[in-house]
């Protein structure tokens, strides 16, 4: 019970970061996407069948939101989350470059994967990746220690 309701209060607040605090603490229209790193964290430090889950649901909640496509960021971050799952105790966790790495990694596929699906279903072919995404991939590997540090910390005693 207390595994779920720590879970829970994750998800809760990396919503409430993602979707709510983003448009007050954007800069150009540049924020990282925290849940993306939230999902490849837990997929390190509990495997792949909880960051498929985790990443399932924080992606269904953004396809809510959002008007693109319905279930496109719920199967990129479930695949992001099988993958970074993968990786689970292959590679040092603490190691601040892996993480940025695998992090950078994932929101290359993950940038990738939505303007594929975009052009395959939608046809749109202007939304290439500009400096806009590019500027989110890197903030979002500056995070990422960060984020990392915390939810291990957070995620130690489950």
């Amino acid at each position: 019970m207390r595994k779920l309701i720590l879970y829970f209060l994750i998800y809760i607040f990396f919503c409430l970061i993602q979707f709510f605090f983003s448009q007050y603490l954007n800069s150009f229209r540049i924020f990282p996407n925290f849940i993306l790193v939230c999902v490849v964290c837990i997929g390190f430090i509990k495997g792949s069948f909880n960051a498929q889950l985790v990443g399932f649901l924080f992606g269904l909640t953004w396809d809510i939101f959002s008007t693109d496509v319905f279930a496109t960021r719920a199967l990129l971050f479930t695949i992001l989350g099988y993958l970074s799952g993968k990786l689970n105790r292959k590679f040092d966790i603490i190691n601040t470059f892996f993480q940025c790495v695998i992090v950078f990694l994932a929101n290359i596929v993950y940038d990738l994967g939505l303007y594929l699906i975009n052009c395959i279903i939608i046809q749109d072919f202007k939304d290439t990746l500009t400096f806009k995404n590019i500027s989110n991939i890197f903030t979002t590997t500056i995070v990422t220690p960060f984020v990392f540090y915390v939810l291990r910390r957070v995620l130690k005693g489950i």
